[in-house]
This record gives C-alpha cells, sequence and structure tokens, in this order.
C-alpha cells in the first residue's frame, strides 16, 4: 500500500467502523424499533423530530460514510506526510466516534419506548459522546504522529524583476482552484438535501447554504496589474479582494502546504493571512504593515516578479 492510500484508509477508517457498529445494533434491534423513529430531541431530551423507518439506514449512511469518503479524498490528494495531518485525522476520529455513539443510543432509547413520541434521550448521553470524541480523537491524533512530519520549507526564494520598458504595461492572471473545497461543499450540499428530504431536522438549510458558498469559493483568478494584486471568484468579477502596489513591500513565491498554512479557505493567522486553495507553488506578498498574504496559484514566480517590479516602478514615479 502506498503511503497516499495508508493515510486515505486511516483518514476513513474510523467513519466505516462507526457505521459499521450503527449497523450491528440496528440489526439487533429491528424487530423491537418502532415504524417511525424519534431522531431529534429537545432541550429537555423529549422527541421532536421524526425519521421513517425506512429512511434510517440511508441517512445514517450518507451522515457517516460521506465525511469518511470526504476525508479519505483530502488525505488521498494530500503531498503532506500524515503527520502533518493530525489535527484533521484527530476531528474526524472524534467525529465518527460522536455520531456513531448518538446513533447507537438513539436506536436503543427508540427500542425500548412503546412509541417514538414517547421516546426521552437522556441528556448524560451528551456527555459521555464527547468523552468518548475526546478518547477517539486523542487516538487518532496519535496513530497520525507515527509518521513524522516533513520540515516545512521557509527559505523564501527572492522573486526576479521581469523587465519592462518604461511605459510598457504587463498583466499576468491564472485561474487556480480546490478540488478539497468542491467536494466538500458538494458533499455538503447533499447532506442538506437528504436531510430535507428524509428527516425533519432543522439543520439541512444551513448545510445546504454552507455548501453552495464553499463551491462557489472552491475557484478564483489571481491577476497582477498596475493596480496591484487581486483575486476575484470565478463566476464574477465581485467580490473582489485587491492589494494596491502601494501596501506591497516585496513578492516572492515558493513551495507551500495546505496544512502548514492553516487549511483550505480563507485562513487569518497571527501576522499573516492566506487564501489556499491547493497544496504547490504560492505567491508571498510581504506588506508594509510588515504582515503576509499568501495565495496558493500557479506560475508564483512570475507573478512575484511583475509585481516586484511595478512596485519599484510605483515608487519611483510617486518618490517615495
Amino acid at each position: 500500500m502506498t503511503q497516499a492510500w495508508r493515510r486515505a484508509a486511516v483518514a476513513a477508517l474510523p467513519f466505516l467502523l462507526a457505521w459499521a457498529a450503527v449497523l450491528a445494533v440496528y440489526a439487533a434491534l429491528r424487530d423491537r424499533l418502532p415504524d417511525r423513529l424519534a431522531t431529534h430531541f429537545g432541550p429537555g431530551g423529549q422527541a421532536d423530530g421524526f425519521t421513517g423507518l425506512g429512511a434510517f439506514l440511508p441517512v445514517v449512511t450518507t451522515l457517516l460514510l460521506l465525511p469518511g469518503l470526504i476525508v479519505a479524498v483530502v488525505a488521498l490528494r494530500s503531498r503532506t506526510a500524515l503527520g502533518a495531518q493530525q489535527g484533521l485525522v484527530a476531528i474526524g476520529f472524534g467525529t465518527a466516534a460522536m455520531l456513531g455513539y448518538a446513533h447507537i443510543v438513539m436506536l436503543w432509547v427508540n427500542a425500548s419506548a412503546a412509541r417514538a413520541a414517547d421516546v426521552t434521550f437522556p441528556l448524560w448521553h451528551l456527555a459521555v459522546s464527547l468523552a468518548a470524541a475526546g478518547v477517539v480523537g486523542w487516538a487518532g491524533w496519535l496513530l497520525a504522529g507515527r509518521d513524522a512530519a516533513p520540515a516545512d520549507e521557509t527559505a523564501e526564494a527572492a522573486g526576479p524583476r521581469l523587465p519592462l520598458a518604461k511605459g510598457e504595461a504587463a498583466v499576468w492572471t491564472r485561474g487556480v482552484g480546490s478540488p478539497v473545497l468542491a467536494v466538500l461543499g458538494a458533499g455538503t450540499t447533499l447532506l442538506g438535501v437528504v436531510l430535507a428530504v428524509a428527516t425533519d431536522t432543522r439543520a439541512e438549510t444551513a448545510l445546504i447554504v454552507v455548501g453552495l458558498i464553499s463551491v462557489a469559493l472552491s475557484r478564483c483568478r489571481v491577476t497582477v496589474d498596475r493596480r496591484g494584486l487581486s483575486v476575484a471568484p470565478w463566476f464574477a468579477p465581485r467580490p473582489r479582494m485587491r492589494i494596491p502596489l502601494e501596501r506591497i513591500a516585496n513578492a516572492t513565491s515558493r513551495e507551500a502546504r495546505v496544512l502548514g498554512l492553516g487549511g483550505w479557505g480563507y485562513r487569518i493567522q497571527s501576522g499573516r493571512s492566506a487564501l489556499v486553495l491547493r497544496s504547490g507553488d504560492a505567491l508571498f506578498l510581504r506588506l508594509t504593515t510588515g504582515k503576509e498574504f499568501v495565495v496558493t496559484v500557479d506560475d508564483a514566480a512570475t507573478a512575484a516578479a511583475l509585481l516586484n517590479t511595478l512596485v519599484e516602478r510605483d515608487r519611483t514615479n510617486t518618490g517615495t
């Protein structure tokens, strides 16, 4: 088994085990379960949402195997060792444990009640599920840590100037996409649709909205011109992020890893913000404020060289 497939197997394993455990309990209690299951509970633990018995297995399969598939794809496509993905693995393990425990208890309390409307979910189970998530998540953290993460490459490659004649204009632009955000967005949207059709929960609208936003922001266009750097979504010129030349001290390019920048999407860290769509070539801007902005994009060396030339020209023209 290659390292990439091993990463994927480790990331997906807890979701598969949780799904198998729920199926085993379902098979054992099948004859005692009512035709309508209580699947949502109010603050006091009383049932206030229900799902047909025939819809339970498709729903729980989606809830457990779809996230497992997503984290497996993320781990498979990542270029980093499993040790660099400890946070992702730990969250996946903990989430699978919490969902598996909750669904097993849900089946048990339904089997113990005469009617679905009489079902109660003892709230102490929430504490147990959180404890299980913590223990299993810690186990995932330790398991992932057995593969040491390689040291991050922090050496900056100084971007050369791009020669331009006096008065000559130049524009550089590239599109960049994130398969991970697209898959996550599509999966979240699908999960929301499944819940809307099959259950009486209230979370489906939020899931659909979050999923569609993730898909919409999964691809953008990065442009360098006389106005500076701009980043816009693929479907429209606005909303747009712009960093003008006067705010840029210099630009460099180097390889970057998603998890080294804090994960996918727009990330804010101490002294740095980043738009991270995938690992690989990235454009690093040192701003006049002393902070840093990063965007992952192909051919970042050319973008850095053009930006340095335009920044130098702008300072010469303005006398700063």
